[in-house]
């Protein structure tokens, strides 16, 4: 089969100047958009998408910028178990099908029902190498690798820029929810906030936060706790004993990291297992007098890292936990004297 070339295969030229003008002055989600139309437009593509990675018990991508047909189709999410994008973002590597997907990918519907036939996958990374989303091009015919060659070298030149863009994206999207506070005023909708966000922003299994009880220094009380992007409420007020867990190391050290092996350090607690938790970072809430008032800890089925300490979401995250917390307890003080 002879392809013809696409027009403006070389965005060097006068042609594209355009082009790369908006792109220079744009910045956000309107940047990934222009990107993702002028690269289907550039390179006669079916399908451009760039999307987020929201880490679940099913990893999904949501989508922020898209062209189909030449035209954008708005934000949406989808599982991405059956689909390339999944070995894009497991390998954090490129991935190129000149032709016959569907034979690779014979689940994926979406790619049935447009006719998809080739596709290349891009991963975007942090500045830490994580994989946090991924820009796909796709066509219903197939393209041959001199055509393919031409569009990585050219994603290639912004490959850089999208991945930045998409964490400022993402880092000011979790800022204005923050800054906004909860939809509602109850004592715990605060801290409810903060666990959606945190297990949102720091791409993690699970988060909570628990407080000390008074009466009774072997169990903790857990206020809020988010497992893949949802809040768990029948877990909400319950009371856990220290004896078994990780959080007991949280007596007698500030933080507590289990990069891995989670579930052999700690064979008692069965829900590691049962949702193939291996990685644990606990960090202690103190108040104004020092004094522990609680903890918030983060889990997660990969090995995590001592480096999620030292990111600015992480310390914000840790700033904001101390004071919300510190407001319940007051709250709930003031409550129980009236």
């Amino acid at each position: 089969m002879t392809i013809t070339a696409p027009r403006d295969l070389d965005w060097q030229h006068q042609s594209s100047s355009d082009e790369l003008l908006v792109l220079s002055c744009s910045t956000g989600q309107n940047f990934m958009q222009f990107f993702t139309e002028t690269l289907a437009d550039c390179f006669e593509a079916d399908l451009v998408t760039i999307g987020e990675l929201m880490v679940m018990e099913k990893e999904r991508i949501n989508v922020l910028a898209s062209c189909l047909d030449g035209k954008p189709i708005g934000e949406f999410e989808y599982d991405t178990c059956v689909a390339p994008c999944l070995d894009v973002i497991s390998e954090a590597k490129q991935k190129t099908f000149l032709s016959n997907i569907q034979q690779s990918y014979p689940l994926d519907t979406y790619f049935i029902k447009e006719g998809i036939q080739s596709y290349i996958g891009f991963p975007l990374k942090n500045h830490e190498g994580e994989t946090i989303g991924l820009l796909q091009a796709a066509w219903r015919r197939d393209i041959d690798q001199e055509e393919a060659d031409n569009v990585i070298e050219t994603v290639h030149l912004f490959i850089e820029r999208l991945s930045a863009e998409l964490v400022t994206l993402h880092a000011m999207r979790i800022l204005s929810a923050l800054v906004a506070g909860p939809g509602q005023t109850g004592n715990l909708d605060a801290l409810r906030l903060l666990c959606e966000q945190m297990q949102t922003a720091l791409k993690i299994r699970v988060a909570f936060i628990a407080e000390c009880i008074a009466d009774n220094a072997n169990c903790f009380r857990v206020l809020a706790y988010c497992q893949d992007g949802k809040l768990i409420d029948h877990v909400e007020g319950k009371v856990i004993p220290y004896q078994g867990t990780p959080c007991s190391h949280l007596k007698e050290k500030d933080v507590f990291l289990v990069r891995s092996q989670l579930q052999e350090a700690f064979p008692e607690q069965v829900q590691n297992k049962k949702h193939n938790l291996v990685s644990y970072l606990g960090l202690n809430i103190r108040d104004a007098q020092n004094k522990i008032i609680g903890h918030f800890a983060l889990q997660h089925d990969r090995e995590m890292l001592h480096r999620t300490l030292d990111s600015n979401l992480f310390k914000l995250f840790s700033a904001r936990v101390n004071l919300e917390l510190r407001k319940h307890q007051e709250e709930t003080e003031r409550k129980a004297s009236a």
